[in-house]
């Protein structure tokens, strides 16, 4: 039957009309806007963690334009750096070119150190207008500041802050004790050349061969190795005395007593030195005399004295026999001397065995160390012929002697030590400090402050130690360029050490030496640079694109609309929609029918 007053089928058909369109507008929506989740009410969970996704690709996104804006930045100072580091090149040529004074003229020299003024300009210019959006980058301006007073100042060659974080913090103090000081290396010898001797002096800038005739001074040898101090990294110094050892050898003879004084001769023996007289009985007939001398060189020398005999064989030398033995001995005389003290001119005679030379009497010491401080630092002497012992500070006999490092502890951690360079690298600073020669002692404190300054680089999607690179850019001045053999500047015209002071009292090695070190200064910020840049920069770049590709991936599964999906939905809409406009221009029409019954 069909009921007019609820004309059910079509309030049906009207409902499933709407939904059908409903569904329809849902699909216009989402395919239209590309996003599945238009509003809260779409997906409440899937908009919260689209949102927080949405954020991370959002801070992703500009921490790689941050991370490439940074490597500008030290790519541009890189090259002015590189610019620098050849100028250093071609003075380091012209100092060496300008030291050839036996082939260049005065004027050549004139030429060559204005040559080196102009260069020493250019390295000042670049230094003061290197810039990168009008921020200067390697005039100082980049470094840290930092507050050290008088007393701590002098305990320090150099410092340098490269890296550091300050947190909330306004400033960070830097604290550093020396453990163990740095030690060179160090070889001594108390004895004087014994023997016609050649030596080859070695140490970290090279080896030089030397000659001594017998009989030469500790001072002799001291001064020979000075004069060669240049090329071998080596120098001497003489200290102490000059007090012969002596012993008393006694003998029995028919109730009185003859002795035979032995004395060193000319400080040929060290205090390390054991030497032993011993005595033999020589067979019928024989003579007294020297039969053997061993150990020269070693630190053992041993003397044998074989005593004369008569026909049957019976001992018949005297003390006077002995002393004249020794001095017909060469090799004897050269070390001891004998003197006979003859009670009764008899028979000598004395018991089995050797008398020992003292060892505790003051003598001279020739101490031989490097010119530098640490384990590349040695000192090393080679005997190629002759005799000449050396022994380290353990006076253990050795022919070579390395430096130790200083070891020191920075900021409450145990620093890498170089020589008297001390450096520390943690999460929050990179720091190295150079102490001076003077406070190289166990226990020595020394602080400073660090009050700000220094580049900070947001490179990390975490605005903390974590997400960030602070690099401190030290100026690269012709002030600040060198390192203990002086500054940069200082080859300059007026400067002190110039082609034009070359002489007694300044060394063209020293010259040679500044370059080098503010070689080395330019290439290591140059290489520091370039770690942070490769290491740090370029491969945060990397990983963020990785995780950027990944989150977008995550977030577009969650958000984004699934074409395919959609559009199936829409065609389906589509019918279901139409569809139901014809139910309802059915269910619309039985009303009609049933007017027409009451026609």
């Amino acid at each position: 039957m069909t009921r007019i007053a609820t004309n059910v089928g079509t309030t049906r058909g009207l409902r499933n009309l709407n939904k059908a369109n409903s569904s329809l507008d849902r699909s216009l929506q989402l395919l239209s806007t590309g996003s599945q989740i238009n509003s809260g009410s779409d997906n409440p969970s899937g908009l919260i963690a689209g949102e927080k996704l949405r954020l991370q690709v959002t801070t992703i996104e500009q921490s790689i334009k941050n991370s490439n804006r940074a490597s500008n930045v030290i790519a541009t100072a890189d090259g002015a750096l590189g610019e620098i580091g050849g100028l250093l090149n071609q003075v380091r040529g012209m100092v060496q070119e300008g030291l050839n004074s036996g082939a260049l003229s005065d004027t050549e020299i004139e030429a060559n150190q204005l040559q080196i003024d102009a260069a020493l300009s250019a390295i000042n210019r670049i230094s003061a207008n290197t810039t990168f959006g009008g921020d200067k980058l390697i005039d100082g301006s980049k470094g840290y500041n930092t507050q050290i007073d008088a007393a701590n100042s002098a305990k320090l060659n150099d410092f340098q802050v490269n890296e550091l974080f300050f947190g909330s913090s306004s400033s960070v103090a830097v604290n550093a004790t020396i453990d163990t000081a740095a030690e060179k290396g160090t070889l001594t010898t108390d004895g004087n050349v014994r023997l016609d001797t050649t030596l080859e002096v070695g140490g970290k800038d090279g080896n030089q061969v030397l000659f001594f005739d017998a009989g030469a001074s500790l001072t002799n040898v001291s001064t020979a190795i000075n004069a060669v101090s240049d090329a071998t990294g080596v120098s001497a110094a003489v200290s102490g005395t000059n007090t012969a050892g002596t012993v008393t050898s006694t003998g029995t003879t028919n109730g009185g007593t003859d002795t035979v004084a032995f004395a060193e001769v000319g400080n040929q023996i060290g205090s390390a030195d054991v030497v032993t007289v011993t005595y033999t009985q020589g067979a019928a007939n024989a003579e007294t005399s020297v039969s053997s001398v061993t150990g020269v060189g070693t630190g053992a020398i041993a003397i044998s004295i074989e005593l004369g005999a008569d026909g049957a064989g019976d001992s018949d030398a005297t003390a006077d026999d002995i002393e004249a033995a020794v001095v017909a001995s060469t090799e004897a005389s050269a070390l001891i001397s004998a003197t006979a003290t003859a009670t009764n001119s008899d028979i000598f005679e004395v018991a089995d065995g050797g008398v020992a030379v003292s060892t505790s009497k003051a003598t001279e010491t020739l101490t031989l160390t490097s010119t530098d401080f640490g384990s590349s630092a040695f000192t090393e002497v080679n005997v190629l012929s002759g005799a000449f012992v050396t022994q380290d500070a353990a006076n253990a006999l050795v022919s070579r002697d390395e430096g130790t490092d200083v070891v020191a502890t920075i900021n409450g951690s145990r620093a890498y030590g170089d020589g008297l360079k001390a450096s520390l690298k943690t999460a929050t600073i990179d720091v190295s400090l150079t102490f001076d020669s003077t406070a190289n002692t166990d226990s020595n404190t020394t602080s400073f402050s660090v009050t700000g300054g220094g580049s900070t680089f947001q490179i990390g999607e975490e605005v903390s130690a974590n997400g960030q690179v602070g690099i401190g850019i030290e100026a690269v001045n012709t002030a600040r360029l060198g390192g203990l053999s002086g500054k940069l500047y200082e080859l300059g015209t007026g400067g002190g050490k110039s082609l034009l002071d070359v002489g007694p009292s300044v060394q063209g090695s020293s010259l040679v030496n500044i370059v080098d070190e503010a070689l080395d200064r330019v290439s290591t910020l140059r290489g520091r640079l370039g770690a942070i840049q490769k290491n740090v920069i370029e491969t945060n770049v990397a990983t963020l694109g990785v995780a950027l590709e990944n989150i977008s991936e995550a977030r577009s599964q969650i958000v984004d609309t699934d074409f395919a999906v959609e559009t199936a939905n829409l065609t389906k809409s589509q019918i279901l929609s139409q569809a139901g406009i014809s139910v309802l221009s059915i269910a619309n029409q039985q009303p009609q029918q049933v007017l027409s019954l009451l026609g």
